[in-house]
C-alpha cells in the first residue's frame, strides 16, 4: 500500500516541535531556579530576622538582669559613656579598650547566644544600664546584632553620691597619695567654689520600724549603746540617741545602724561578698576593724592603720584614711530617704 503523502509544511510543523519541547522545558528549569532561588533567599532572610529578633529578646533580658543586680548587694562598677548609644555596634559594646579596660557584664546567654550589659554614666548624671545581643558562630563570625537596650536609673541623692564616689568630704581628706589622686575621691575643701559637690544631709531620727537599743551612761554621764550582735540581722534598723559603740564581738551584716552620736567599730560589719550594710552617725565615725559597708557621718570619719573598708564615705567634716579603702556599691538601706534605686525609663 503506498504510504500517505505529506507537504512540506505539515513536515517543517513536525521538525520545530522538540525545539519547542526543549524551550519550554529549559523555561520551565529557569522558572524553577528562580523559584527555588527566591525561596532560599526568603529562607535566609527570615532566619536573618529570627536570629535579629531573638538577639533584641537576649539584649532585654541582659538589661533585666543588669536591672535586678542593682536590687541585689553586688558591686556596680560605672563606666564613663564615651561611645554615642545610637551608632553604637557590638564590637564597640564589647571592646573593654572602649570602657576603659572594663568588661562587659554577661547577660546569661548560652552560645551560640551572646548577651552583655554594662553600667555607664549618663551626661545628665543619671546612671545607664546598656545591653546588647548577638549570635556568634563557632568560628567568631558575627551573624546578627542587638540594637542598644537602654534602661535609665536614679538614685537618691546620698545614693548617688555613694554610687559615684569612694570618699566625699565636705572639708579635707588626708589620705595616701594614690587615694588623693583617684577621680572617685573628692574634697570639697580642696577645690573652687563652683567645682563643690553638695552632700545630702546625714538624717538620724529612727524610722517607726527601728529597733532601739539599750541605752547605758557612762563615766561623764554621757548616753551609749554597745551593739554585739552577730549573723545575718534581715535588714533591720538599729537607732542609739547617743554614741554607739559596735563592740570586737561584733559580727554581724544585712543591718543599718544610726546614732545621735559618734559611733565606733571594732567588731566585723558586713560578711562575704555582699554589700548590705549602712552606718549613720550624728557626730563622728572611727573604724579600727574590717567592714563592708556604706559610712555617712554628719562629723569626720577615720580609718585607722590596719582598718580595711569595702564600702564608700560621706562625711560632711574631714576624713583621715590610714587603713586600706576600696570601692564597692551595693544596695544598703539608707532611712528616711527616698528609694534607693528608682527606674527611670526603659527604652
Amino acid at each position: 500500500m503506498r504510504a500517505p503523502w505529506r507537504g512540506a509544511g505539515q513536515q517543517r510543523h513536525q521538525g520545530m516541535a522538540l525545539p519547542v519541547v526543549l524551550i519550554l522545558l529549559a523555561l520551565g528549569a529557569m522558572l524553577g531556579v528562580a523559584g527555588l532561588r527566591a525561596a532560599l533567599t526568603t529562607e535566609r532572610l527570615a532566619g536573618n530576622l529570627e536570629l535579629s529578633a531573638q538577639a533584641q529578646l537576649n539584649a532585654e533580658a541582659a538589661l533585666s538582669r543588669g536591672l535586678s543586680a542593682l536590687q541585689d548587694p553586688a558591686a556596680m562598677h560605672v563606666q564613663p559613656a564615651t561611645v554615642s548609644l545610637e551608632s553604637l555596634t557590638w564590637q564597640d559594646f564589647t571592646d573593654p579598650a572602649r570602657f576603659g579596660g572594663e568588661a562587659a557584664a554577661s547577660g546569661g546567654c548560652v552560645a551560640p547566644q551572646r548577651c552583655v550589659y554594662r553600667y555607664l554614666e549618663a551626661p545628665s548624671q543619671r546612671r545607664q544600664i546598656v545591653a546588647m545581643g548577638a549570635f556568634i558562630t563557632a568560628s567568631g563570625d558575627l551573624e546578627a546584632a542587638s540594637r542598644p537596650v537602654v534602661a535609665e536609673v536614679a538614685f537618691s541623692r546620698a545614693a548617688a553620691r555613694l554610687v559615684r564616689f569612694v570618699a566625699l568630704a565636705d572639708g579635707r581628706i588626708v589620705a595616701p597619695s594614690d587615694l588623693a589622686s583617684r577621680a572617685d575621691a573628692h574634697a570639697n575643701a580642696a577645690v573652687a567654689a563652683d567645682a563643690r559637690i553638695g552632700l545630702p544631709a546625714i538624717d538620724t531620727s529612727p524610722p517607726d520600724a527601728a529597733v532601739a537599743l539599750n541605752v547605758r551612761t557612762d563615766a561623764q554621764g554621757q548616753a551609749y549603746c554597745r551593739f554585739e550582735a552577730s549573723g545575718d540581722r534581715n535588714g533591720q534598723v538599729y537607732h542609739c540617741p547617743g554614741r554607739l559603740e559596735v563592740a570586737a564581738a561584733a559580727d554581724f551584716h544585712h543591718a543599718t545602724l544610726m546614732a545621735r552620736g559618734d559611733v565606733t567599730l571594732a567588731g566585723q560589719v558586713g560578711q562575704g561578698e555582699r554589700l548590705d550594710v549602712a552606718i549613720l552617725a550624728g557626730g563622728d565615725i572611727r573604724l579600727s576593724s574590717t567592714a563592708r559597708a556604706w559610712l555617712l557621718a554628719a562629723g569626720d570619719i577615720e580609718l585607722e592603720a590596719g582598718s580595711r573598708l569595702a564600702g564608700a564615705l560621706l562625711a560632711h567634716g574631714d576624713m583621715r584614711i590610714d587603713g586600706d579603702l576600696q570601692h564597692r556599691v551595693g544596695h544598703p538601706r539608707l532611712p528616711n530617704s527616698p528609694v534607693e534605686t528608682r527606674l527611670v525609663s526603659w527604652q
